[in-house]
């Protein structure tokens, strides 16, 4: 991938501007490594951590080579980070690189569909297994209506995955939706 690329990802992903400085680099990764830490943070999936890490050792590297993000000259002509379609935070949390920002940072489209996908997949499933507690496990619809009721939810949630590992290929999220569908195929499974 283009370093240009590469840099405005990493950028976006931490909420950072071309103009950030290397103590915002190092504050906005400690706030987004407590949000993002699987064991202590407010998402259980190491793939945000391991995102973070990444976009963090490649700026962390960039800083160290050139001194500077603004080293493209992001954005000719117009603020560093504006009109860039992929950006995470509003104009108002770009000018505050460095603050607390998190209140104000707009999340990438492709992981809320993700996001939403997973907290219903999970809703679904702990359903199925409190209606399903003492029962043996039956992968038989017709002799398990917890089963068809538990297929019916999780039947929009395998389209979303779908939908970004077709539509989206260069999302972050494609790796973990493939596994998702791979994980949820087994409900579909006769026995």
């Amino acid at each position: 991938m283009d370093e240009k690329l590469l840099l405005d990802e990493a950028l976006s992903f931490l909420g950072l501007k071309g103009d950030s400085s290397e103590d915002d680099l190092k504050s906005q990764y400690h706030k987004l490594a407590k949000k993002y830490h699987p064991d202590g943070g407010e998402f259980t999936s190491e793939i945000l951590f391991q995102e973070l890490q990444k976009h963090y050792e490649f700026l962390k590297k960039f800083w160290e080579r050139n001194g500077s993000f603004d080293a493209f000259s992001l954005g000719k002509g117009r603020s560093s980070r504006q009109d860039h379609s992929f950006s995470h935070e509003p104009e108002a949390a770009r000018e505050g690189a460095g603050k607390d920002t998190s209140s104000s940072l707009v999340p990438d489209p492709i992981f809320s569909m993700y996001k939403t996908a997973k907290e219903e997949e999970t809703r679904a499933i702990l359903n199925y297994f409190e209606k399903t507690k003492l029962d043996p496990m039956n992968l038989n619809h017709a002799k398990n209506n917890a089963l068809a009721e538990l297929r019916t939810r999780l039947d929009p949630v395998c389209k979303v995955y779908l939908d970004i590992v077709q539509n989206h290929p260069k999302s972050i999220w494609v790796g973990d939706s493939k596994d998702s569908l791979a994980r949820l195929s087994v409900w579909w499974k006769q026995s």
